[in-house]
């Protein structure tokens, strides 16, 4: 019986049959197998983690459907330590149950860093170094000395602080800078309706200093806009380098700053027709 002749046998057909229903079961259990493991079609939302701390996170109903991973910290002076900041997936996210969430908090404590020589550097190549190293600017102290607007001297709570010393990111650091010997002044800037941080940006730029700051009616010094400064704004007022620009706030929502400083740029304008005239 040659090959042709067996494949048309009732013994073959059978066998045949049989081997196809045995493969076709076998495929259907590992399918199905499949599908149990890896959760196929179902999936679940990921919740907003950002803002909550590990403590926090792990009350949530739900969390235990992740696995949840930190994988970095950074400080950030102005957050919750410990909360996080930045969250792999995002919220809202269509993710299979035990998907790894990767998690970047808040460091409890902030890193050091060494301080940067910035003794003989312009102020504003210091104050680009302090920025660069995670540092902040403070006090800024104009000292008699032919060297103008070179940094003299470097300081951390009030005692001098050598190059290479480890310190906290974040630190504020004084400095000592020459004045010059030609009796520069300085214009006085326009500080209303500026925030706090524009307003002492503005006064260290034109080489003066913050003085008195007073908050009027409990004003929240991160959204508090300048309503009154001292000296006032005045083209031609002019000021030694180093000297006091005391600062008034108030609250920009219970005081309209809008028509405030459509006030003051018609009084501007006032003032400089009369000068013309």
């Amino acid at each position: 019986m040659n090959f042709f002749e067996f494949i048309k046998t009732r013994l073959f057909l059978k066998h045949f049959l049989l081997s196809v229903f045995v493969t076709a079961g076998i495929v259907t259990l590992v399918l199905s197998g499949l599908k149990w493991y890896t959760h196929h079609g179902e999936a679940i939302t990921v919740p907003s983690l950002v803002g909550l701390t590990p403590g926090q996170i792990a009350q949530m109903e739900t969390i235990s459907e992740f696995e949840i991973i930190i994988v970095d910290s950074v400080y950030d002076s102005k957050m919750t330590r410990g909360a996080v900041i930045i969250q792999d997936p995002v919220p809202g996210a269509k993710v299979k149950r035990n998907r790894k969430v990767y998690l970047t908090t808040v460091a409890v404590m902030p890193e050091k860093v060494s301080m940067p020589d910035l003794v003989d550097l312009t102020l504003r190549q210091a104050t680009a170094t302090l920025e660069t190293y995670g540092l902040r600017l403070g006090r800024i102290k104009y000292i008699p000395d032919i060297a103008a607007n070179a940094v003299l001297g470097q300081f951390y709570k009030n005692q001098s602080i050598d190059p290479g010393e480890e310190i906290l990111k974040g630190s504020v650091i004084d400095l000592n800078v020459g004045q010059g010997m030609g009796g520069s002044r300085f214009q006085v800037p326009r500080l209303a309706g500026k925030t706090r941080d524009e307003a002492h940006m503005l006064i260290k730029n034109a080489y003066l200093t913050v003085g008195d700051e007073t908050f009027e009616n409990d004003a929240d010094p991160e959204t508090a806009r300048v309503y009154q400064q001292y000296p006032a704004f005045g083209r031609g007022v002019l000021l030694n380098a180093g000297q006091p620009v005391n600062l008034i706030y108030r609250d920009p929502a219970v005081f309209d700053f809008e028509n405030y400083l459509g006030t003051l740029e018609s009084d501007t304008l006032a003032v400089d027709d009369e000068d013309h005239f």
